[in-house]
C-alpha cells in the first residue's frame, strides 16, 4: 500500500501562528467593503484570513482549499471573530465549486488571493472562475507578477508559476476589468509575505 504523500500546505500551516497572519490582504481589505454582501467564493484560501474578513462584512462565504490544517485554523479564526463560514477541504482543480451550494446560483464574487498554480492548471481554473460568476458578479484577484521572481518576500520560486498581467486579462472570458495593475507594494502578512514585492491587482465584473 502506497503511503499518502504529506500535504505541504498542512506542514506549512501546522503552527500556532498564522503563516500569512490573521488580517486580510491589504488589497482585499480595500476592495471587499465596496461590494454589496452576497455569495462569495474564496479559492486556495489557506488559513482563512480573507474569507473570515468577508464574512464579517456580511458575505455568505465558501472557502475551498486542500489543507485540513488550514480549514481547522480558518474555522477557529471565524469563531473567535464571531462569524461563520463554510470551508470545503478539496482540490480546487478537481472539486465542483461552480455554484453556491446553498442556493444553486452562480457566485456574486470570487476571490483569488495568491492562488498560484502550474500554468496549464491556472488556465483551466481561471476559465471556470469566469464561468461561475453571476451576471454583474465581481472577480477580485491579487497575485505575484513575474517581476517578483528572485525576491524573498513571497511567492513560488518558479518563474512559470508567477503571473503576467496581459496574460491574466485573457484568461477570464466574459469578465471586464475595471482595475488591473502591476505594482510594487510593501507586504507585512505574517512570516510568509514580508518585504517589497511585485504584485498584480485586478477587479473585474462579469458582463
Amino acid at each position: 500500500m502506497t503511503a499518502t504523500p504529506p500535504n505541504r500546505w498542512d506542514e506549512r500551516y501546522d503552527h500556532e501562528r498564522f503563516f500569512y497572519g490573521e488580517e486580510p490582504n491589504a488589497f482585499l481589505a480595500l476592495q471587499l467593503p465596496a461590494l454589496p454582501p452576497g455569495r462569495a467564493l474564496f479559492l486556495a484560501e489557506g488559513e482563512g484570513r480573507n474569507a473570515v474578513y468577508a464574512a464579517r462584512l456580511g458575505h455568505r462565504v465558501l472557502a475551498v482549499d486542500s489543507s485540513a490544517v488550514g480549514r481547522r485554523k480558518a474555522l477557529d479564526l471565524a469563531r473567535r471573530q464571531g462569524v461563520t463560514l463554510d470551508y470545503r477541504c478539496a482540490d480546487v482543480l478537481a472539486d465542483d465549486w461552480s455554484t453556491d451550494p446553498w442556493t444553486g446560483q452562480p457566485w456574486d464574487a470570487v476571490v483569488l488571493c495568491f492562488a498560484h498554480l502550474a500554468p496549464e492548471d491556472a488556465v483551466v481554473m481561471n476559465a471556470r472562475v469566469a464561468a461561475c460568476l453571476a451576471p454583474g458578479g465581481h472577480l477580485l484577484l491579487n497575485s505575484f507578477s513575474k517581476a517578483q521572481f528572485g525576491r524573498t518576500s513571497g511567492g513560488p520560486p518558479r518563474l512559470d508559476w508567477l503571473h503576467d498581467l496581459d496574460v491574466l486579462r485573457g484568461q477570464f472570458p466574459g469578465v471586464v476589468f475595471d482595475h488591473a495593475v502591476e505594482r510594487e507594494v510593501e507586504l507585512g502578512e505574517g512570516v510568509g509575505h514580508r518585504g517589497r514585492a511585485m504584485v498584480i491587482e485586478m477587479v473585474g465584473r462579469r458582463g
